[in-house]
């Protein structure tokens, strides 16, 4: 059962008053207790005043999984500003996370279907998954999660009556491209590893249940994510650009591909707001799109970071890149939803402006 809590910012959810903002856990009831003039879920809600409740059922919410994360975190603010009602979920538990919040395995479809029958959802973003580093140390809970989690969340949503999903896949179905090729969502996609086999499979998933159970699914395949504000990530160097920018201390940057290497990239705020338009879409006229990233080769982004603050001492690598595309076309996106991103320069210029606390 997982566990839960929540800010207690809106009326009627529990019987705790809207004074009391203290952090409310939900609990499943011991085994034994007399539960049979209770409805499922049961759950005891642990607050200084001890209310109980036994369900939650209110307006419609959108679900995001994997809220926790980087871009987690990002996406679940960008949908709390434009005033979604958001159930947030993930394994790591986290006390500040605003509005509600369930610590979930989403390997376990028990945890999920008390989820799904406490809330009426409407929407899914779909972010849970052991990323590549993780898959490759751990390739027997990386299929666990990113495959048969994902078979739970699409089994969730037909048995519930969710009709949409968009799901966080990965420029990884692709696998390697040559330098001067551009990828588009009509390239063959040719996975090289566990995590991109598990997100191509994943999509196949998507599209199977869209054909079979009516349900909307749309991947949005994303590639190299920079922003501030990521933690235990295997590539600190992707917000160090950020963090790191309005520091006057001397400070390196190590990024580990070779200088002349050339990479997608998409800004955590811009692909946030790219999950919420694809959420608010009536109807997306494809299944899949690659998300609207800029090209730059590492040796002008390093030049860029340095002259923006010259503190900053950028060092590169010998990796070459494997394993994803280095350039993709976005057109299908920026066409369908006349989207432009901010740029990457405005990006970087801004965190430049800003002084560390």
């Amino acid at each position: 059962m997982p566990n839960w809590h929540q800010n207690l910012k809106r009326p009627g959810v529990s019987t705790c008053s809207q004074e009391n903002r203290a952090e409310c856990i939900l609990h499943e009831i011991p085994s034994g207790r007399n539960t049979e003039q209770m409805t499922t879920p049961k759950f005891v809600l642990t607050a200084p005043n001890h209310c109980i409740i036994n369900g939650v059922l209110g307006p419609h919410h959108t679900l995001v999984t994997g809220a926790e994360g980087f871009i987690g975190r990002w996406v679940r603010s960008r949908l709390l500003s434009a005033g979604r009602n958001v159930i947030s979920l993930d394994q790591k538990s986290n006390s500040t996370t605003p509005g509600i919040f369930y610590a979930c395995d989403v390997t376990d479809p028990r945890q999920l279907q008390e989820i799904f029958r406490a809330h009426k959802f409407n929407s899914i973003v779909h972010l849970a998954s052991l990323l590549p580093t993780a898959s490759k140390q751990n390739p027997q809970a990386a299929t666990q999660v990113n495959i048969a989690g994902t078979l739970n969340i699409l089994e969730a949503a037909r048995n519930f009556q969710v009709p949409r999903i968009v799901y966080a896949s990965s420029l990884s179905v692709y696998g390697s491209s040559g330098a001067s090729d551009t990828v588009s969502e009509i390239s063959p996609t040719a996975p090289e590893d566990l995590y991109g086999a598990a997100k191509k499979y994943a999509e196949a998933l998507g599209e199977a249940y869209a054909c079979n159970h009516g349900i909307q699914f749309t991947a949005l395949r994303i590639s190299t994510v920079l922003g501030p504000g990521a933690t235990g990530t295997a590539s600190p160097w992707r917000s160090q650009l950020f963090d790191f920018l309005g520091d006057q201390r001397s400070c390196e940057i190590s990024i580990p591909y070779r200088p002349d290497e050339i990479l997608s990239m998409v800004h955590v705020e811009d692909l946030a707001d790219v999950f919420a338009i694809l959420l608010d879409a009536k109807q997306t006229a494809f299944s899949a799109y690659n998300v609207p990233s800029e090209i730059w080769q590492l040796s002008d982004l390093g030049k860029e970071i340095q002259v923006l603050n010259n503190n900053i001492r950028i060092t590169f690598g010998d990796l070459r890149v494997t394993g994803f595309p280095r350039q993709i076309s976005s057109d299908r996106f920026r066409t369908e939803f006349n989207y432009k991103p901010t740029s990457l320069k405005e990006r970087l210029n801004r965190a430049r402006q800003r002084t560390p606390a």
